[in-house]
């Protein structure tokens, strides 16, 4: 088996980048839906105008959301004259995260491992179809994952590219907080120098802050990241809460509204939804922690979101269960066994993850554990706003590389009988 693991994984590696061109030749040109249509209509408006966004007139908007993602979507527009050419670039940094996987899965495992991590990367429905989306997920994690890799090297001069990265993975989504933890965690583990701390550190706030002085130079705000916190905690923080992403909240005579919200800055709503978040969260915190672990099971209930215009809808197995058994018909139902056979290479993915987690118990202390930290602070963080399932995203590498070592562990039992 292990001789012939490697030109498996390499088989199977072709296929699936096979798949993804197909995937893309089919739906080039197709529109965009939910998240990743706002943020492609946010760029289309900046650069028929002729500038980067932030806009002024974005001073009044909701709230700021992904501004790395939508510059690069521009420079794109800049460059291409359209944004189709996203779905090709998702699939270059797809293909160097796979080779990303392979290479943590080896360097703190074994090659096996890291072979097995590979297959699990292909067999993932999401990574197939995550090409197709002009979402923030591979961007995101490809700045993040090539910055962990270029930590872990030791090397201090790549700390501080990958200190960089971090920044702009930071500037794409406000999550990249988790990797540099892990990274600081890594370092104290492995006794490095604390020029490696200091290496990490202030390029990434360097680079943070000359974001927000260019921002606040061009609209008056010092902005470096998204401004969608008080936005989301709120819809995970009032009388009729489910853990849900629920937009009707802001609609008039609901928790979430504001009046005059056109005069009111995107900074200044902010802050009003966070006092009444905070709020109901001291007069309910049983409440909120309940819907924190109900959280948790919508984000891992399925793996089928990155194709959600072939669904029709956004939505995990679990809100599929409950929201179409409330409108039944043949169509809903095949659309719930749908998603659920999808993910049936994730279902099994996350048994051997669990599995790995303890039979293998007493060996995540070392440098391994960094891995572990990753997928701990990203679910602490990620649930305490509402749950959707692409929100796992971000440490679903931390899954693979788990259940690779979990299969691994189950064939050297074998191996030894």
């Amino acid at each position: 088996m292990s001789n012939k693991l490697p030109k498996i994984a390499l088989g199977i590696s072709i296929i699936w980048v096979i798949a993804q061109i197909v995937l893309i030749v089919y739906f080039w040109g197709y529109p965009q839906k939910d998240d990743a249509g706002a943020y492609i209509s946010r760029a289309l408006r900046c650069f028929s105008n002729g500038e980067w966004y932030l806009m002024m007139e974005d001073v009044y908007s909701t709230y700021i959301v992904t501004p790395g993602l939508i510059n690069f979507l521009i420079l794109q527009l800049r460059i291409f004259g359209t944004v189709n050419f996203n779905a090709i670039l998702n699939l270059f940094l797809n293909i160097a995260m796979l080779l990303e996987v392979y290479y943590l899965g080896k360097k703190f495992f074994s090659e096996r491992i890291g072979l097995i991590s590979v297959i699990i990367f292909c067999l993932l429905y999401s990574n197939l179809f995550i090409v197709l989306g002009a979402n923030t997920e591979n961007s995101f994690l490809f700045l993040c994952l090539s910055a962990l890799c270029l930590v872990l090297s030791g090397k201090w001069k790549y700390v501080i590219v990958a200190a960089l990265l971090f920044a702009l993975a930071n500037w794409i989504r406000p999550l990249a907080i988790i990797y540099i933890f892990a990274s600081i965690v890594y370092f104290f583990i492995t006794k490095a120098k604390f020029y490696n701390y200091i290496a990490l550190i202030i390029p990434y706030i360097f680079v943070l802050f000359i974001i927000g002085t260019v921002t606040e130079k061009k609209i008056g705000y010092f902005v470096y990241q998204s401004t969608t916190s008080g936005y989301n905690l709120l819809m995970t923080a009032h009388n009729n809460a489910d853990g849900y992403v629920n937009h009707s909240i802001y609609e008039e005579g609901n928790i979430g509204f504001i009046e005059n919200g056109n005069s009111v800055t995107f900074a200044e709503k902010d802050s009003i939804w966070k006092i009444r978040s905070f709020k109901w969260i001291k007069e309910y915190p049983v409440r909120f922690m309940t819907l924190y672990l109900k959280k948790m099971l919508i984000v891992y209930s399925t793996d089928t979101w990155s194709n959600s215009s072939h669904w029709g809808v956004n939505s995990g197995l679990l809100s599929g269960l409950i929201n179409d058994a409330s409108k039944f018909s043949i169509e809903s139902l095949v659309n719930i066994i749908k998603r659920g056979a999808s993910s049936i290479p994730y279902y099994v993915t996350m048994a051997f993850f669990f599995y790995a987690l303890w039979i293998n118990r007493s060996k995540i202390h070392n440098v391994k554990l960094i891995f572990f930290v990753i997928f701990i602070t990203g679910n602490i963080i990620t649930c305490i706003f509402p749950a959707i399932t692409r929100y796992k995203y971000p440490f679903i590498f931390v899954i693979i590389i788990y259940a690779a070592w979990g299969i691994d562990t189950l064939l050297l039992a074998r191996e030894r009988k």
